[in-house]
């Protein structure tokens, strides 16, 4: 398997609190992580470091011969995650957080976790979003009270509904996805704000490798404004 991460300030902040980390396994899994903090400058860059760093070594203390499902494995990273950055609020006036999305994969299987609204992605012959957004807004595209076109304007779009270090009662989403065809997108809603899905597609099915996928997604979210910090994160088998 082969993965790529990057991850870039954009044109409108003056300090990344994303953080992205991807790596091979020694057991021949691979793991893909990407956050995005909050909380303010330092803070939030400390609580989305520390939860892609929690995370990483939670999964890789234990061998699959050794660990449960990945399922449980990646809902328990997440957890140490969520307890690190919760640990970061002590004395603190503003509680920091962060979104978390991570992919274990192994063989040609994907197994993803996900907090907050940071997506992934399945990339074949089109675009195919595996995750839901854990946010306010999408809460109402759920009840029916608004449209999917409604919620990309509306005024509570990045009020999350769950946070790795905020939430009382942490809810992680879990997913299986095949990419023995195709590979992962793993980002930040600093690229899926300022750039549709459509844009998105079209660079990933154009990009000649994993890395030329990513650099072009995110020279696309910073030519068109780079509101905020961009991060991506990708894989694919050998194979694929």
């Amino acid at each position: 398997m082969i993965s790529y991460c990057h991850s870039n300030v954009g044109q409108q902040r003056s300090e990344n609190e994303d953080a992205a980390r991807c790596a091979s396994l020694d057991d021949g899994r691979e793991l893909v992580v990407v956050a995005d903090g909050m909380g303010g400058h330092s803070k939030g860059a400390e609580a989305s470091a520390t939860a892609v760093e929690r995370l990483f070594e939670t999964v890789t203390s234990e061998t699959p011969e050794a660990a449960d499902r990945p399922e449980d494995l990646l809902e328990r990273g997440f957890r140490a995650a969520h307890d690190a950055v919760t640990d970061l609020a002590a004395g603190e006036r503003k509680m920091p957080g962060t979104t978390l999305v991570a992919a274990l994969v192994a063989d040609d299987t994907a197994t993803i976790a996900n907090v907050g609204d940071s997506r992934a992605y399945y990339v074949d012959e089109e675009l195919q979003q595996v995750t839901t957004d854990q946010s306010q807004v999408q809460e109402l595209v759920e009840a029916g009270e608004i449209t999917q076109e409604e919620a990309s304007n509306h005024p509570m779009s990045h009020v999350l509904s769950q946070a790795i270090g905020t939430a009382d009662d942490l809810d992680v989403d879990l997913y299986t996805q095949s990419i023995s065809e195709g590979w992962l997108l793993l980002c930040t809603d600093g690229l899926t704000d300022p750039v549709p899905e459509d844009a998105i597609e079209a660079t990933c099915l154009d990009a000649t490798s994993l890395e030329a996928a990513g650099t072009d997604l995110i020279r696309e979210a910073n030519d068109r404004g780079g509101p905020d910090n961009v991060t991506v994160g990708l894989c694919r088998t050998e194979t694929a």
